[in-house]
């Protein structure tokens, strides 16, 4: 502003000065002076023009300045708001770094503590391979256990397989009927027979016969025996003491069978003339129970009578095979 004025009161000082010079100068010739005022006036013109030119100028530079002013005092505005916003984000900070202070210490109890448990896992991990290991020594023991196991357990349902054939056949065997081949039998027959040849003597005429034989079966096809028994003819009384022995064609101890008869008949009323005689039979045999058996035989008796005769007789006799509780089997 100082300089406006001083430009504003230039012109005056400016012909001042000039009248001053020309008093100052009259001893100069009129021609110099009349050049010197008139460059005078040149550079007054000239200087005039450049006073126009600063005045537009600092005109200019006012209304920048003004506009630079005003934008100050905006941004001296938002400067402020800034430094509002300054001191509370520098206050928000203050509490961020407490917050961060607290984080790093928490982040270094943190990190201390996953020191300690990865410490811990690596005796972990040691434990861990060290169980590994174990576990795979268990495997291998386990597997040579299971193929012992295995052998184990083939041989094991081998034996149950032949305790339990074993156990079907010692069932079948008590269930099955006890078939004994051999032991003591008893045979009660009764028979009777008539006479060949000459038959108008005593003991020649006819035969009743009662039989019991005590005998010992050998197997299912032999039977051997000692038989007693009472034998009634025309003429006498006479006690048989014989052997009996039996072959049976069947090895069931049935059927079809030989009879081979042989021994003394005594002679109660006279020992002395007692005698031999032979009784040879075929016959056929029919269980009625395991423990009963019927049978039926003819035979040809040949004896010496006590009258110094010989007498033949064909014979027929029905019997009954008695066996014990504990005896054979038919």
């Amino acid at each position: 502003m100082k300089k406006v004025q001083f430009l504003n009161r230039f012109p005056s000082f400016a012909v001042t000065m000039i009248v001053l010079v020309i008093f100052l100068m009259q001893g100069c010739k009129t021609d110099e002076l009349k050049e010197q005022v008139l460059i005078m006036g040149q550079r007054q013109a000239l200087m005039a023009g450049e006073k126009d030119s600063l005045l537009r100028l600092l005109e200019t530079k006012r209304v920048e300045f003004d506009t630079l002013a005003a934008g100050f005092n905006d941004l001296s505005e938002e400067n402020k708001a800034l430094l509002t916003r300054v001191k509370s984000l520098q206050a928000g900070y203050n509490s961020r770094g407490v917050e961060l202070k607290k984080a790093a210490a928490e982040k270094t109890e943190m990190t201390n503590l996953i020191t300690v448990q990865n410490n811990k896992n690596d005796s972990l991990q040691n434990i861990i391979v060290k169980l590994d290991n174990k576990i795979a020594e268990l495997d291998s023991e386990l597997a040579v256990t299971k193929e012992d196991r295995s052998g184990l357990i083939a041989e094991v349902q081998q034996k149950q397989s032949r305790i339990t054939a074993d156990s079907l056949a010692e069932v079948a065997r008590l269930n099955k009927p006890v078939i004994k081949d051999y032991g003591y039998i008893n045979i009660t027959e009764i028979g009777g027979g008539f006479g060949l040849g000459e038959t108008n003597v005593d003991y020649s005429t006819r035969l009743i016969s009662f039989n019991n034989i005590f005998g010992y079966k050998i197997n299912k096809q032999f039977l051997a025996g000692l038989g007693v028994g009472l034998h009634s003819y025309n003429g006498g009384t006479l006690l048989p003491l014989y052997i009996d022995m039996r072959y049976f064609f069947k090895k069931t101890g049935q059927g079809l069978f030989l009879v081979a008869d042989g021994g003394y008949l005594l002679n109660p009323s006279d020992f002395g003339t007692s005698h031999v005689f032979v009784n040879p039979a075929i016959g056929m045999a029919k269980k009625i129970s395991p423990h009963m058996q019927f049978s039926m035989n003819a035979g040809v008796l040949t004896m010496q009578a006590p009258t110094g005769i010989r007498s033949t007789f064909i014979t027929i006799k029905g019997g009954v095979s008695f066996t014990g509780k504990n005896g054979p089997t038919f």
